[in-house]
């Protein structure tokens, strides 16, 4: 597929519906991502401060408290991920769609 000229890819660049793509695109990553970056970085210093607690077993069951945590933090990914995801083949895609009808692509 040949490549857009400068002076097209300018008027792609400064179309309305592309730049509200850009930007729900961008506002979706960065919120996922930060939500991900304090899960991560709260549980690092979770760890360096209250080992003990986490080295708890959970009541009636032999895991410990940091374990638990975890694999609720990997489950809270995954559900991230199937957001983003979700949020892609939905709104992102027929916004995609549109610019491509549009710009004859």
């Amino acid at each position: 597929m040949p490549q857009p000229g400068p002076e097209r890819m300018r008027e792609i660049l400064a179309d309305p519906s592309f730049r509200e793509l850009a930007s729900a695109r961008a506002k979706l990553r960065w919120s996922l991502s930060i939500v991900t970056l304090i899960m991560f970085f709260g549980f690092i210093a979770l760890i360096s401060s209250a080992r003990d607690a986490l080295g708890a077993t959970v009541a009636g069951s032999a895991m410990p408290l940091g374990l638990v945590l975890v694999l609720a933090m990997i489950a809270m990914v995954v559900t991230l991920t199937g957001i983003y995801v979700k949020r892609s083949n939905s709104r992102f895609d027929e916004l995609t769609h549109a610019l491509k009808r549009e710009f004859g692509q």
